[in-house]
């Protein structure tokens, strides 16, 4: 960073985990929403790209490709949310918010959070009944349950409730030590 301030970032370090001093939070956010997903975008690439080689060029497409690359492509999405989440980018969480003026705007960003937060709870929900009604299929060529896309579902809301309680948290505090 410069020493120049920079507003936005400011107002996003505000709302971040990262202001809270939750380190290992922090670090396994990182890894699990942004490492692991950027690992999971070059798995999809090489088995489709080597399955599209195979197929064309060697008339052998690679047994199970297809199912590899819808598997990390889910894992991909669902990890990606978090990262998205972690770093304050979703941006239709936030944008409304941003336009009110600056009083109260953290209750109501604690507010807001807190709503993301009940609905990625019924998202869950949803993800586990979807786990209770897929546990008996699978991809036929590579033997792995269907239901393993959903549990990706379950742990993202899972952690987007962890993130987006503590933000609210962390804002009510802020809100109230701002009332003093």
């Amino acid at each position: 960073m410069s020493g120049v301030p920079d507003t936005c970032r400011d107002a996003t370090e505000i709302r971040s985990i990262r202001s809270m001093d939750l380190r290992i939070v922090n670090w396994i956010g990182e890894l699990v929403g942004s490492v692991v997903p950027v690992i999971l975008l070059a798995l999809v690439i090489i088995s489709v790209g080597a399955d599209v080689i195979g197929r064309n060029i060697f008339s052998s497409p690679i047994f199970g490709a297809s199912e590899v690359s819808v598997l990390a492509f889910v894992w991909l999405v669902w990890l990606g949310v978090i990262g998205a989440a972690k770093r304050d980018e979703l941006m239709g969480v936030r944008y409304f918010v941003d336009l009110l003026p600056p009083r109260g705007k953290q209750l109501v960003h604690a507010t807001t959070d807190m709503m993301v937060a009940i609905i990625a709870a019924g998202v869950i929900y949803a993800a586990i009944m979807q786990i209770r009604t897929a546990r008996f299929t699978a991809f036929m060529s590579i033997d792995v349950p269907k239901w393993v896309m959903s549990v990706g579902l379950a742990i993202s809301m899972a952690t987007i409730v962890v993130i987006f309680v503590a933000r609210a948290w962390g804002g009510l505090k802020q809100a109230r030590s701002a009332d003093r």
